[in-house]
């Protein structure tokens, strides 16, 4: 497969600074007060090679979320062929367009778990989700 550089993409890295393939998904059902931050994801998305954003309904399933605190989303590396290839990260509550453009830093540099990604944006799981002690 073949980048926007026309050089050879891998499945790791998708070449020049679009970083790493990714599936991120965003939360159709937060506020409608969030469509700036919603928009930020999406002017991320178009900046790198292989990143695909997909809207869904509640992701209360899989994030603690805090009713109306902001936009939720998660985002899972993947193969050029979007075979899933790394964890699951969970984002939110994204609350500004400042936001949205640290997670676009992030996902253009390839996702590193460096701390580029601020502890404040990474959601908690659901509690559905969280194993029990006993």
């Amino acid at each position: 497969m073949r980048n926007a550089e026309g050089d050879a993409g891998g499945d790791e890295v998708a070449g020049g600074s679009g970083g790493r393939p990714f599936t991120l998904v965003v939360c159709g059902a937060c506020p409608a007060g969030r469509e700036e931050v919603r928009d930020g994801l999406r002017r991320a998305v178009r900046t790198c090679s292989h990143g695909v954003m997909v809207s869904t309904g509640c992701l209360g399933s899989v994030l603690h979320c805090r009713g109306g605190r902001g936009l939720s989303a998660a985002v899972q590396p993947c193969a050029v062929d979007r075979t899933p290839a790394g964890a699951v990260v969970r984002l939110g509550p994204l609350l500004t367009v400042e936001d949205a453009e640290v997670v676009e830093a992030w996902l253009r540099s390839g996702m590193p778990d460096d701390g580029t990604l601020p502890e404040r944006l990474r959601a908690a799981p659901s509690p559905r989700r969280t194993a029990t002690l006993n």
